[in-house]
Formats: structure tokens, sequence, C-alpha cells
């Protein structure tokens, strides 16, 4: 199986069938006949964060670039959808590949890959505190905005919300655990977009999740 995930992930054409995947569910919405702005947003931001996520995963700078023009694009589709949790950590993932883009930079081998660090056991307990604290902080924030969230939609946001960070935040300081985070996340992230009915998101994150599953062997692998 380890084997098949690699071969499709550095398969040349990954990155096309990706694209086709997330065109065909936004067609699905029929575009033409009864456009829907939120829909057209997230479309170009899936375009822009599918190609991000599989170059991060390839360990390649440039995808930090596009990841920023996606965090605007999703962001921006998942407020309109008042998935405060899921919108909030886009606002930090544009910041984070500011960041993430000089960090990359400085630290590449011979192939322009970036180098990966591994995770110490005492780090764990610091991610489980600024996970609750981001539980909490999604909480105020959704109250305030006043956004309408059934109780499904307030939990999972903050899951996500705090995964979001807190797996960001790793990703750009080149720890290969984050992919485990990332892998939670977007089954998280797939419910709730079904949930809410955006298939355009809900299908981006089904390629997202299979590519942090890459992106989990891909990363460990070069730690070897």
């Amino acid at each position: 199986m380890t084997h098949l995930i690699l071969l499709i992930g550095r398969s040349k054409i990954y990155p096309y069938i990706c694209l086709v995947l997330v065109t065909l569910a936004f067609l699905s919405t029929n575009p033409l006949q009864d456009f829907d702005q939120r829909y057209a947003i997230s479309f170009v931001g899936s375009m822009c964060g599918l190609l991000c996520v599989i170059l991060l995963a390839k360990r390649k700078n440039s995808g930090n670039v596009l990841g920023m023009m996606a965090a605007f694009g999703e962001s921006t589709a998942n407020f309109l959808g008042n998935n405060i949790g899921a919108a909030l950590p886009s606002i930090f993932y544009f910041l984070s590949h500011v960041y993430g883009l000089v960090n990359w930079r400085k630290n590449q081998d011979t192939d322009k890959a970036v180098k990966v660090r591994q995770l110490k056991e005492n780090h764990f307990l610091t991610i489980l505190f600024f996970l609750i604290i981001a539980a909490f902080l999604n909480v105020f924030l959704t109250t305030e905005l006043e956004a309408k969230n059934t109780e499904y939609q307030l939990i999972a946001n903050c899951f996500i919300f705090g995964l979001g960070l807190i797996a960001q935040l790793l990703l750009m300081m080149r720890f290969s655990f984050n992919w485990y985070l990332w892998i939670l996340l977007n089954v998280l992230t797939i419910g709730l977009n079904i949930y809410t009915h955006n298939p355009i998101i809900a299908t981006q994150y089904l390629i997202y999740l299979f590519n942090a599953i890459y992106g989990v062997i891909e990363w460990k692998k070069s730690q070897k």
C-alpha cells in the first residue's frame, strides 16, 4: 500500500487528476445556471490549495506561494458559509506561508527540497495545550461574530481551528508530524462541508486527505 501511495503521489499526472476532480465538483453546482459567489471563490481557492499541498508534500518551497493564494480564497468562502472555525485558520495560514517561504529557503538539501525535522516527545504536551486554547478561542470568536452554528458545526469547527493552527505551524517549522494532524483535520472538514452543502471544499479536502497520507510517507522516507 505504501508503494502504491508513493507511486500515485509522485506521478506527473496526479496534480491534473486532482484539478479535474475539483472542477467536476464545481460544475455539479451548475455555476452557469445558478451562480453562487461562495462556490466560485471556493473553486479558485481550491485550485491553488491543491497545487500548494501537493508541492509541500513533495517538500517544494514553491508550495508556500500558492498557499498564500489558497488561504485567501478558502477563508473568504468559509466566512460566507458561517464556518468560522474553518475560516479563521486560513488567515493564519497566509501569514505562516510568508514565514515558511523564508524558512524553507534557508533549509534545503542539494535537490532544492526542504530538510525534515523530527518532533520530540516533550513537544506533545505543548501541542495539547495549544489545541485546548484554540478551541476556546474559536467558541469566543464564533459567539462574538454571532455566526449561526449548530452544535455539530461548533464542535467540528473547534477541532478544525485548533488542529489547523498547530498543523500549519509544525509544517512551516518542517516537522514531519504535521501530516498526522492534517489527516485528522481533513476528515473533520470533509464531514463539515458535506453537512453545510459545499461539495467543492468537500472534494478538495478529500484529495487533501490522500495527500496528507502521501506526505507522511514521503517526509518519513526523507527523514531516514
